[in-house]
């Protein structure tokens, strides 16, 4: 059964993630179970079958990317993190996976939520499994921005070192055999064997998704009007529900109508329009959109040249992109205005300046790109961001108004994770690392070594040039310049007694000989070096890792 474990878990194999719940705390109002920074994060080293087994007998954690170095996946999952755990209803899921037949396992996570599994019966594009979990979220009556893994559908690589970036992994199920369990459509957990059993039973094909796919878009267009056909999902499941009473988003609905029937039926469009309250609406509502009011839009919406209002409720909860964009008169054809799907934002906590990736939805509507930004300013000034996601995807989103900018940015940041950068990368661990390097390597024996960077020990304290540290900083990627590199060594390094001297003379016991001093010197405190503490990324395994 472990073998089999391991082949429908399969992905990124060069790291792997691994999550130490020791420390983990409810938070109080929404019952999440939140890790401490530093409690999670990269393993990189290879994910080899032991690295699952010891997942499975409960020594270590371990998370796996999707998504391999190929942008194929194996399984897919949508991750529900409800807004208030308490009261999250798990029935109405699993109601929801029966009434559609979805092929879909409900798996408790760790932090309270559900992640819903999806297996194929072999590798295939990442974009093709991303696209239809995106595609049920509606289903779930889950929100556009919903977490699907895998997050990254392409693996990109560091511009500067040139390894591959493996992006977010899913924490795997059935820890110890035992925890992060499968349930059945009552609600009873599965044993390991009885799991592994129930994935073999539900995989499905490249072309097992599409038929369902297909099923599901004729069930939810059953009895919509003809005037729909070619026109985004979402514009004619809302067509059915409009009368139903206390229902909100007519003005949203009428103003993505009009934006669709616009493209669809150019000569006669206003016409649609006036007529469309009484089609759909009930009547009482169907009152209030009166002649006048009607024509006052019509004229407004005749200079309008914008697009679909995809990411505003109730357009976004009924949004099946993936569908959308293959219509004639779907969100490409108004794609002049609208701007790009913008997710999955992660905050690199590097200090003193942390970095960030989000992803951005391509024009096709399925494929995502990655888009990385080096400074908080590439992020929210719309100019640089926008060359960013040029750079990255292919495409410039259009130019929007600054109060559209801030809705973009807006949502953006309510995707926000923190994310801690790779083992030995963040600036304060290559930074101690190399003084440690320096410290403890070879010693100058004579001025000439001195000179020539090698470090001076001399009465518990090290003594070494500046511009040749720096310089092999430089060689391990370093980024920041030198005036900023001396302040971070001053404010690391206090308890140190770190200081930056002019000079220093190399030591040497003739009488009446001095060596020409060397100039900009560091000196540091060697035994108080070794005893400041850098909290590194590395997790440490335990019996305790969850």
């Amino acid at each position: 059964m472990e073998k089999k474990y391991i082949k429908y878990f399969d992905g990124y194999r060069m790291a792997y993630g691994t999550a130490n719940l020791k420390n983990a705390q409810r938070d109080p109002d929404s019952g999440k179970l939140k890790l401490p920074k530093g409690d999670y994060g990269w393993v990189h080293q290879e994910l080899t079958d032991q690295i699952y087994e010891k997942h499975l007998s409960g020594e270590l954690s371990v998370g796996v990317q999707a998504c391999n170095e190929n942008s194929e996946a194996r399984f897919g999952v949508i991750d529900i993190d409800p807004k208030n755990y308490a009261d999250f209803d798990i029935k109405f899921i699993i109601d929801r996976i029966q009434e559609y037949k979805l092929p879909l396992i409900p798996v408790l996570s760790k932090s309270g939520g559900i992640h819903l599994y999806l297996f194929m019966d072999s590798f295939i594009l990442a974009t093709k499994i991303v696209s239809f979990l995106s595609n049920l979220l509606p289903i779930f009556r889950l929100p556009p921005n919903c977490e699907i893994f895998p997050k990254q559908t392409q693996l990109t690589k560091d511009p500067e070192t040139g390894n591959i970036k493996p992006g977010q992994f899913i924490n795997l199920p059935y820890f110890k055999k035992s925890e992060r369990v499968a349930i059945n459509l009552d609600g009873k957990p599965f044993t390991f064997d009885q799991f592994i059993a129930v994935v073999e039973s539900n995989v499905v094909s490249g072309q097992g998704l599409k038929d369902i796919t297909e099923g599901i878009e004729n069930r939810d267009l059953e009895g919509v009007d003809e005037e729909f056909d070619e026109g985004p999902p979402c514009l004619a499941h809302l067509s059915k529900i409009m009368k139903n009473p206390g229902f909100d988003g007519k003005d949203r609905f009428m103003y993505n109508y009009h934006v669709f029937v616009k493209m669809k039926y150019p000569d006669s469009w206003q016409q649609k329009v006036m007529n469309a309250p009484v089609k759909y609406f009930e009547p009482v509502h169907a009152n209030a959109w009166d002649k006048q009011t009607l024509n006052g839009k019509v004229r407004s919406w005749s200079k309008s040249e914008k697009g679909y209002t995809c990411t505003q409720s109730p357009i976004s909860d009924y949004c099946k992109k993936g569908i959308c964009v293959k219509k004639q008169f779907g969100i490409l054809a108004g794609s002049k205005g609208s701007y790009p799907v913008l997710t999955n934002l992660r905050k690199i906590d590097i200090e003193p300046d942390p970095e960030y990736e989000f992803d951005v939805t391509k024009p096709d509507g399925i494929g995502k790109a990655t888009v990385y930004c080096k400074t908080i300013e590439h992020l929210t000034d719309q100019r640089k961001r926008r060359n960013s996601i040029a750079r990255a995807a292919g495409f410039p989103p259009p130019i929007i108004k600054g109060a559209e900018d801030q809705t973009v940015l807006e949502a953006l940041f309510n995707t926000q994770t923190i994310v801690n950068p790779p083992v030995g990368t963040s600036p304060k661990e290559k930074l101690h690392d190399v003084i440690h390097a320096k410290i403890n390597g070879p010693k100058a024996m004579n001025d000439a070594a001195f000179k020539s960077g090698t470090v001076l020990i001399e009465d518990g304290y090290a003594y070494f040039k500046f511009e040749k540290f720096y310089d092999k900083l430089r060689s391990k990627n370093w980024k920041y310049t030198e005036d900023k590199t001396g302040v971070m060594m001053k404010n690391n390094y206090k308890s140190c007694g770190i200081q930056f001297l002019e000079q220093k003379r190399f030591p040497t016991k003739e009488k009446g000989k001095y060596n020409t001093p060397t100039k900009n010197v560091v000196s540091i405190s060697i035994e108080e070096f070794e005893d400041t503490k850098i909290n590194h990324t590395q997790i440490k395994h335990n019996t305790e890792i969850m």
